[in-house]
């Protein structure tokens, strides 16, 4: 008996010397068996339903990303406009007529004309309403343009004197353009200034026109009697804080997906553990990695972009932080907790977000269905980090407001959710143990 005992503890203990049966593999696609028949049904039953799965959601992705960008020129009179006529006089007069007279399409914008008294007469409050993002931009036509110009014909007809170049006309150009290129420079410089410079020049060939047929000793001197001056009053440069605004979140996106992936994979090689420690775990993993590499990603834009203010980098790195901690809650909402449906549904997500964030095309150049964009995440780290790098318009605190929504809300559904199927898996395994 003790023999008997002591050869079967050992071929328990060594696997290995039992014999391993030679299984044929088996063709499933020309056998006649019933099992394999029945497999090889199921086999292409899902590969049928996966197939139509993966075609709708490229079908969605391409026509909702690609749509954002669909023909903008046709919304360009959505980017409102302050025309403001400072002069009130003959030069007023071809300023505004020429904004007035702009072909339909992209050469045309929601020019809202203004009177000086909307501005208590003094210029300099002409740039308010751009810099609360009320308007694009502002055009002005200066006070007593045609008074100048008038002096400045005079002078240079009067054979008496010598006075062209140090004229007040040829000091100041007439007209003042106030944008910000920081809020989105792309729109800026491709949909917002073009409208105006033609405006502007028409304005400007229309008017000198009718000067040169009055005198013709001016030579060359009123070819662009209308200049103006570009005032950028946040410019959108350096040009790495560009790439920090727009594809630096994308990586931080992925970055979030690779920690999301990287818990679940380092959690599994631990066996069973209990689902409040799973969950601690996970949680304070995302708030340590999120702190961490949102201060890597702020060191490197605050050592190219030239961040010198030690306050604005902590806002700025306690704004990623707040923006990863968000990737990373929608990303473990998605894959974990909603299980293979969450995956597509979070694909969808994403070039939602993709779509409505501004990353070049301003939401007003969209089709209004795009506005959904406002109540999005990305929508608002982007924003927000425009806000901080450029100083450009944003309602900041409106943008921190919606991220911690999203973070308290996404948490608080991925918390109850967690441990929903941490029960339930728990409860399995103990089923199974007991039918064994």
């Amino acid at each position: 008996m003790l023999y008997g005992y002591r050869v079967s503890y050992i071929i328990a203990d060594d696997p290995s010397s039992y014999q391993t049966p030679n299984i044929e593999p088996v063709h499933i696609w020309n056998s006649s068996k019933e099992d394999i028949v029945t497999i090889r049904k199921k086999l292409l039953r899902q590969w049928f339903f996966a197939s139509i799965e993966l075609w709708i959601l490229i079908f969605l992705i391409t026509s909702i990303y690609l749509g954002s960008g669909s023909n903008p020129s046709q919304y360009t009179n959505n980017l409102d406009i302050n025309i403001i006529d400072f002069d009130g006089d003959l030069a007023g007069y071809y300023f505004i007529n020429a904004f007035r007279q702009t072909l339909s399409g992209n050469l045309t914008l929601h020019w809202r004309y203004k009177d000086s008294s909307d501005f208590n007469h003094n210029i300099d409050e002409t740039q308010n309403e751009v810099e609360h993002g009320k308007v694009w931009a502002a055009v002005v036509l200066r006070t007593s343009t045609t008074r100048l110009i008038n002096e400045t014909l005079s002078a240079l007809t009067d054979t008496t004197t010598t006075i062209t170049l140090t004229s007040p006309f040829i000091i100041t150009l007439p007209i003042l353009v106030i944008y910000g290129d920081g809020r989105n420079s792309f729109t800026i410089n491709n949909y917002v200034l073009p409208p105006i410079r033609s405006a502007i020049a028409v304005a400007s060939n229309r008017y000198g026109h009718l000067q040169l047929l009055n005198t013709f000793r001016l030579g060359s001197l009123l070819v662009d009697p209308l200049g103006a001056k570009y005032q950028n009053l946040h410019p959108a440069s350096p040009f790495v804080g560009q790439l920090a605004t727009t594809l630096g979140y994308i990586y931080l996106y992925l970055i979030s997906g690779m920690i999301v992936g990287g818990t679940i994979k380092f959690l599994s090689q631990f066996g069973k553990i209990h689902w409040f420690d799973l969950l601690f775990y996970r949680i304070l993993n995302g708030f340590f990695q999120a702190f961490i590499i949102s201060l890597i990603y702020s060191l490197i834009v605050l050592w190219f972009f030239g961040m010198n203010s030690g306050s604005l980098f902590m806002r700025y790195w306690m704004f990623n932080w707040l923006s990863i901690m968000v990737f990373g809650i929608i990303i473990v909402l998605f894959t974990i907790n909603l299980g293979l449906l969450g995956n597509s549904l979070l694909t969808i997500f994403v070039i939602l977000m993709l779509a409505s964030a501004t990353f070049q095309l301003s939401l007003e150049l969209s089709h209004k269905f795009y506005r959904y964009g406002y109540g999005l995440p990305l929508y608002h780290i982007i924003n927000g980090a425009r806000h901080l790098l450029f100083n450009s318009y944003s309602h900041f605190a409106l943008d921190i407001g919606i991220l911690l929504i999203y973070l308290a809300v996404l948490w608080i559904v991925a918390i109850v959710t967690s441990i929903y199927w941490m029960k339930k898996q728990e409860k399995t395994i103990v089923q199974e143990k007991e039918q064994k």
